[in-house]
């Protein structure tokens, strides 16, 4: 997997993930929209849509609504290197 966990986790604050998704490490991710994300590393499916691949999520984290149109998640207009980046982060929870 390439990208930069600390980045990425940067990243996840900056875009404000933590209003909709419970986040471990990152303090203010405290949200009830989307899906907790503790233990993400060991989930077998993205989004009920694909499996969890690097390169799965990374397509879903830079456009979600483009894998499972009426996703309440948005499109944020995260780039790839952001992607891979966030990416990493997720993968390091375990």
């Amino acid at each position: 997997m390439s990208g930069n966990p600390a980045a990425g986790k940067a990243l996840i604050q900056s875009y404000g993930c933590g209003s909709c998704h419970v986040i471990p490490g990152i303090r203010t991710a405290r949200g009830m929209v989307g899906p907790p994300l503790f233990y993400y590393s060991r989930r077998t499916i993205i989004a009920g849509e694909l499996p969890n691949t690097p390169d799965n999520l990374v397509r879903w984290i830079e456009n979600p609504p483009a894998i499972e149109p009426g996703t309440a998640m948005p499109n944020l207009g995260v780039t790839d290197s952001q992607a891979h980046d966030i990416a990493a982060y997720l993968y390091t929870l375990r």
